[in-house]
């Protein structure tokens, strides 16, 4: 699924003090033309000798006796440069890291900008770990000095190990055009631009390689997977192919082509290409079992270990499979799931006999499957896929708890999270989710339509944005024993049943959501990830309650929420005259409806009406005050909505004011 592995060795050279040391072009030493560059002053020849002495006894591998006459010469003029470069290379031919760096620190004190000092610091900074400050000396070395490539391929591939891919661009593209003939850098300033996102650039780039070199398997992988990634199937299919030919094991081109197949609807072979996804790294190793692998055959009773793979949502999204191995195979059933889950997982899913924790399987069981392995050894197919709903069921005390604790809030409830698990182990996965997660004060404009309360169900990462949200942000955040008293998730799944609408990036949650039933939306980037397969906004995944809202384009976020905010003031239009017919229309159990019974004892039906006719007040009181607060033409989609949305509130309350005169009089 990822591009070849970058190079991220630095581009050095060998320290040779003939090309390092300051010397005029002849190979000698030139104090005029030294003290002329520095600051125009000829120093007396005292400094000359100390200076030339050092230089030309470290040209012959006399270390200490050039260290003696270049610090001879710094003591008589404290203030050139070229000394405390040259006394840093004698320290660095020393192995004496500390005093180099010192050395060339001191000349580019005295000179902010000498390239070469910056340079040779730099390198060193890298060597001790220094990282941050290593990339900030190349790259004042490659900006000093439009002529030096190797600070700029350096600065580059620092940049990329430390996830700072964009800021690496500059860099890569400057040492490419310096070096057009070099493969290699080529093809990791392309695979740079595909982690962030710029798609057709790394294509033009990809394009051109494989004129030079048409059978490396690496850049033929690369072209298929960047065009998979663009949503070009077809046109990725041939360079897949040519992959395959040139390297029937290529892992990761048959994981990759699996995902291809997925993503356009080919199930049959899609699973089949999946199950590569254990041979392409050390991340994700399959656990090895002295019972079978199940192949499909009945159970009969006999005891199946099912183990989780992957992400926290991946466990929520197949879990399913495990109703059908109990109910249709007659299984006993021993899930294992990521610790986590495991109380959500126990408590909430009745067909599975028993949940532990992947680092506590048991020993004792007939079969074994890994969980993303069920839909190949079951055959699924798009309208195969399970779809008995819901099949995670919350906790009936907890359902009821929420429900007294969530009435208070007479809005429209709507569930938010905006980022997913950036905690993953390589910079690729982490770059997947930024992908695919964005600011929490997004959402501030969902916060402003009329009679809407959002709710946040971000927890573990992302939360940090909590402490900058706005003060006048209508959202409510639930404290720290809502994830930790009864167990991760189990709180949240209760309040998912009383809540309106989950609006969520693709991640834990929104499969939470889709599996009890609530009404989810998901904003995906694009592209999206290979289960919401292309261009689709439903998913038989989650055929009846979710929703896929995709990116207009890549990175597009603004222009997404400007459609989820449109679709979700119809949404609100929409729920709110249902909820008036719903609560002015009698049941009818007949033709005629009965007249309704009038009785003493209907204080109770009397004051529900009271309540309900206060929460319609205040509803339509919001509704008018946005509008006065923001006046629209009456062309304007949002302007209608509002419009709508005060009429059918004003006939709820009509409805509501009568019934209550009737019981009354």
């Amino acid at each position: 699924m990822k591009p070849a592995l970058l190079f991220l060795l630095l581009a050095t050279a060998p320290l040779i003090a003939d090309e390092l040391l300051e010397c005029d072009e002849k190979g000698d030493i030139s104090f005029n033309a030294l003290a002329e560059e520095s600051s125009q002053v000829v120093y007396p020849p005292r400094y000359e000798e100390c200076f030339n002495n050092g230089t030309a006894k470290l040209r012959a591998g006399q270390v200490d006796e050039a260290i003696t006459w270049l610090l001879k010469a710094i003591k008589t003029n404290p203030n050139s440069p070229q000394p405390y470069f040259n006394l840093g290379i004698a320290y660095e031919s020393k192995e004496n890291i500390d005093k180099a760096i010192e050395a060339y620190k001191d000349a580019i004190l005295q000179r902010l900008d000498y390239p070469r000092a910056h340079n040779q610091l730099a390198k060193l900074l890298h060597k001790r770990g220094l990282i941050d400050q290593a990339i900030t000396h190349f790259q004042q070395a490659s900006h000093f000095d439009k002529q030096l490539i190797e600070p700029a391929i350096n600065a580059a591939r620092l940049l990329v190990a430390q996830e700072q891919f964009k800021e690496s661009l500059p860099y890569f593209e400057k040492a490419v055009l310096a070096r057009p003939d070099d493969i290699q850098l080529s093809f990791e300033y392309a695979n740079t631009l595909n982690t962030v996102n710029e798609t057709e650039k790394a294509l033009e780039i990809y394009y051109k390689l494989l004129q030079k070199k048409p059978n490396d398997s690496g850049i033929l992988y690369n072209t298929a997977y960047t065009l998979k990634k663009a949503g070009r199937i077809k046109d990725a299919m041939p360079y897949y192919e040519a992959t395959l030919k040139r390297n029937p094991n290529h892992a990761e081109a048959h994981f990759s082509l699996g995902l291809a197949f997925l993503v356009d609807g080919d199930f049959k072979r899609g699973w089949q290409e999946y199950e590569w996804r254990w041979q392409r790294n050390s991340q994700l190793k399959p656990r090895e079992f002295s019972q079978p692998l199940w192949d499909g055959s009945p159970l009969n009773n006999k005891i199946i270990l099912l183990h989780a793979e992957q992400g926290l949502g991946d466990t929520f999204q197949f879990i399913r499979y495990a109703k059908v191995l109990k109910e249709k195979y007659k299984g006993t059933i021993i899930a294992a799931v990521q610790r986590p889950l495991q109380v959500i997982i126990a408590r909430c899913c009745p067909y599975i006999d028993k949940v532990t924790t992947l680092d506590q399987i048991p020993a004792r069981f007939d079969f074994h499957a890994p969980l993303m392995t069920l839909p190949l050894i079951l055959g699924t197919e798009q309208d195969t896929i399970p779809t008995d709903f819901p099949y995670i069921i919350p906790d009936k005390s907890l359902v009821e708890f929420w429900r007294q604790q969530l009435a208070k809030d007479t809005n429209i409830k709507i569930g938010i999270c905006w980022q997913g698990n950036s905690q993953y182990s390589t910079p690729f996965l982490r770059a997947v989710v930024a992908a695919k997660s964005l600011a929490m004060q997004k959402f501030a404009s969902l916060a402003t339509i009329p009679g809407v309360t959002l709710y946040s169900l971000q927890r573990e990462t992302g939360v940090d944005q909590l402490k900058n949200k706005p003060i006048d942000l209508n959202l409510k955040v639930f404290d720290e024993n809502f994830y930790k008293q009864h167990g991760r998730f189990m709180d949240t799944a209760a309040v998912l049943k009383h809540l309106d609408l989950i609006i969520t990036v693709d991640t834990s949650i929104a499969h939470l959501a889709g599996a009890i039933g609530t009404p989810v939306w998901i904003m995906l980037p694009e592209p999206g990830d290979w289960r919401w397969m292309l261009k689709r906004a439903d998913t038989p995944w989650y055929p009846n309650n979710m929703r896929l809202l995709r990116q207009p384009g890549v990175g597009d976020w603004d222009g997404l929420l400007e459609i989820v905010a449109k679709e979700l003031q119809q949404f609100v239009a929409k729920k709110l005259h249902n909820d008036s017919e719903d609560k002015s229309q009698p049941l009818q159990t007949s033709e005629v409806a009965p007249k309704p019974e009038i009785r003493s004892e209907s204080s109770l039906s009397l004051s529900t009406l009271k309540a309900e006719l206060d929460m319609v007040t205040h509803k339509l009181k919001n509704y008018c005050k946005a509008l006065q607060a923001h006046p629209a033409s009456p062309d304007n989609n949002d302007f209608i909505a509002d419009i709508q949305s005060i009429y059918y509130l004003s006939d709820l309350r009509k409805n509501l004011q009568q019934k209550i005169i009737l019981l009354e009089g």
